[in-house]
């Protein structure tokens, strides 16, 4: 039995090929990894509907520290899906240390909808945080997928993670909100 001790969700950018707008404006829609109680992490991958993964080196991710005795398994769908190379390139986003690879081709991978992928991974050492598989590589990149729109015409790409950066509203939100809660003390303090 495992026991899920840690969760974590993960921003990420993406980047298309041939442009930005040819793959629209999202891709992946969430990454969650859980820190099991055995010490392994199981990373959950949602692509946003009418995306799909596809073709070798179709996830890629780093670990932090010793990768002695890493393994990937419980791959989910382990019929289309399994631990791929390492030091795997990703287009415009650079190597990643390990990569699952799918067996489909693009049209394959349209044709059965793959926008979800799932699997734990474990190592000698075991894993202490679920962030230990977020890990940037020289590009800043914490993970990267290879997709394709589901739309036969729709064009193929790259997404990749990486540190979100808040966007200048909430940062001003966020700032006033401190600005208020210090006007607020300076008044009491004046009493």
């Amino acid at each position: 039995m495992h026991t899920r001790r840690a969760a974590s969700v993960h921003s990420y950018r993406r980047k298309g090929r041939p442009s930005r707008q040819s793959l629209g404006l999202s891709g992946l829609s969430g990454l969650l990894s859980l820190l099991n109680g055995d010490g392994s992490i199981t990373v959950s991958v949602q692509l946003t509907a009418g995306y799909v993964f596809h073709s070798t080196g179709a996830f890629g991710f780093n670990v932090a520290g010793d990768v002695t005795g890493l393994t990937i398994y419980d791959i989910t769908d382990d019929t289309i899906f399994s631990p791929g190379g390492t030091n795997v390139a990703f287009d415009g986003y650079g190597k990643f240390q390990f990569a699952l690879d799918s067996n489909q081709s693009t049209a394959e991978a349209r044709l059965t909808n793959t926008n979800t992928l799932t699997f734990t991974v474990s190592r000698d050492a075991g894993f202490n945080f679920d962030t230990d598989l977020a890990d940037p590589n020289s590009g800043g990149w914490f993970f990267a997928a290879q997709i394709a729109q589901l739309d036969a015409t729709g064009a193929t790409g790259f997404a990749a993670g990486a540190t979100s950066v808040p966007e200048p509203a909430s940062m001003l939100l966020l700032g006033s909100g401190l600005l208020g809660i210090a006007a607020g003390f300076r008044k009491r303090l004046r009493k």
